[in-house]
């Protein structure tokens, strides 16, 4: 028995001996994984791969816990992120280390099926390698390109307020208080009207470290942000939603390389940026249609 298969065994029936706690363990690259559900079914491992970057996977629960996914399904938060929080990154560029780690995370599992949202949708676009690694993959509110011009430019149809002074106040000083304040001016661009409230109280539940939303705004303008891989054969869904005006779903519909028979686009008319907050049903529909091709 390779040794990956019996850490992960050992791992999980010390979860089920513990099953009110939250079941975290770390490799040694301090990357955190938390064993969220076990299912039956199939054999896959559901990787979740959180958004900023810096906003604790645990904004995941509600979501996860829609979908009835088969397998197993860990979040996973790479060192400095959320509150998993490690004396190596406390430098903004310290996160250039997230290019070397991520591609043994993915390396940890068998039948790895990911799920990225926002940033975790955008990073495992630079890993070619990806295509002979994953079993599918799961886009949830990204980008494959840099984002910001598109953005400004959808934004305009929905008479958004100008967020510009709290994110010049953020990169003029940037620190955990300007970004929160940055956070809560910007929440118009993440969740529709009807749902505003209850999102912004959605994001105040979690840790959200301002470093690596830092690091990743400086990172993607440097290295001129696009997808090195475009999957070829892998299963592959792109959800997207209507009031989504931080990373509109315009720039995956534009962008022909993603036009693929593997990969389908869905757009939710009646979502933002967390789709399952506003639609869960749709969200849930297509996870189970994606699965049927899987």
């Amino acid at each position: 028995m390779k040794m990956r298969y019996l850490f992960f065994i050992l791992v999980i029936l010390g979860c089920q001996l513990e099953a009110q706690a939250p079941c975290y363990f770390y490799d040694s690259n301090h990357v955190r994984y938390e064993l969220y559900q076990t299912n039956g079914g199939k054999d896959y491992n559901w990787l979740f791969l959180p958004g900023g970057p810096g906003c604790d996977s645990r904004y995941f629960h509600s979501l996860v816990d829609e979908l009835d996914l088969p397998g197993n399904v860990w979040l996973v938060d790479m060192p400095g992120n959320g509150d998993n929080l490690d004396e190596s990154f406390t430098d903004v560029m310290n996160y250039d280390q997230w290019f070397d780690i991520f591609p043994e995370v993915i390396n940890k599992f068998d039948n790895p099926i990911l799920v990225g949202q926002s940033f975790g949708g955008m990073f495992p676009l630079l890993f070619p390698e990806n295509e002979d690694k994953l079993k599918g993959f799961v886009i949830l509110n990204s980008a494959p390109s840099l984002w910001m011009e598109e953005a400004v430019n959808y934004a305009q149809q929905f008479n958004l307020p100008d967020i510009s002074e709290a994110v010049q106040t953020f990169i003029q000083n940037p620190c955990q208080e300007t970004f929160e304040l940055g956070l809560d001016a910007v929440a118009p661009y993440y969740f529709p009207p009807s749902t505003l409230e209850k999102g912004r109280q959605f994001l105040k539940q979690f840790p959200y470290h301002f470093l690596p939303v830092l690091w990743w705004q400086i990172k993607a303008v440097q290295m001129n942000f696009t997808a090195k891989w475009i999957p070829e054969n892998v299963p592959t869904l792109i959800i997207g939603g209507k009031y989504d005006c931080m990373t509109p779903f315009t720039l995956f519909e534009k962008d022909v390389r993603f036009h693929r028979p593997n990969i389908r686009m869905l757009l939710i008319e009646d979502a933002g940026h967390f789709p399952w907050i506003e639609n869960p049903k749709a969200v849930k529909e297509a996870f189970d249609d994606f699965l049927s091709g899987v």
